[in-house]
């Protein structure tokens, strides 16, 4: 009868043991999706306000420089370079626009940016650092493909950073 007694608390025990496991275990699944979905969604909004502020700065300059309106909508970067990569890819025919590659080259428009930052008052991730940075630039079958770097973040200056030592090694 004492035997039974053991092996029925043990039963017990062993039970309330099990039940406290899952318990566990189910709280740390619902932290973790609810985290994950949290932050996940912080990184949206950033990279859509990131983008928005991009796309007015791309398109004043770019009609700064033309003369005309621009209304180009950006693309994300590719997301291999890491989450939070606020980088974002123009494209258009630069002849549509009558711009030559004397007004319009690389270091043209990211002067044009950084001057369009300043005078909006557009921070960035550090004081005194670059806002807005080309990052890429290249033709493909007559379309001006632009890259172009809000730098708000610690991601984004690390790519920027990373470009940089892949085009000293080239």
């Amino acid at each position: 009868m004492i035997k039974l007694n053991i092996i029925k608390k043990w039963d017990e025990l062993m039970s309330f043991f099990w039940l406290v496991l899952l318990a566990v275990v189910a709280v740390i699944i619902i932290y973790v999706v609810v985290h994950r979905l949290l932050i996940n969604r912080a990184t949206l909004i950033l990279k859509k306000r990131a983008q928005s502020v991009t796309n007015e700065a791309v398109n004043d300059c770019l009609g700064q420089l033309s003369g005309q309106t621009f209304n180009l909508s950006s693309e994300i970067v590719a997301d291999v370079w890491g989450k939070g990569v606020l980088a974002f890819e123009f494209h258009f025919d630069p002849a549509k626009y009558h711009l030559t590659k004397k007004q319009l080259s690389k270091n043209i428009l990211e002067q044009k940016l950084i001057e369009y930052a300043k005078k909006n008052k557009i921070s960035a991730y550090k004081e005194n650092s670059t806002i807005f940075k080309v990052t890429d630039w290249w033709t493909y079958e007559n379309i001006l493909h632009i890259d172009v770097a809000y730098v708000l973040n610690e991601a984004t200056r690390e790519y920027i950073a990373d470009l940089q030592r892949l085009d000293q090694h080239k």
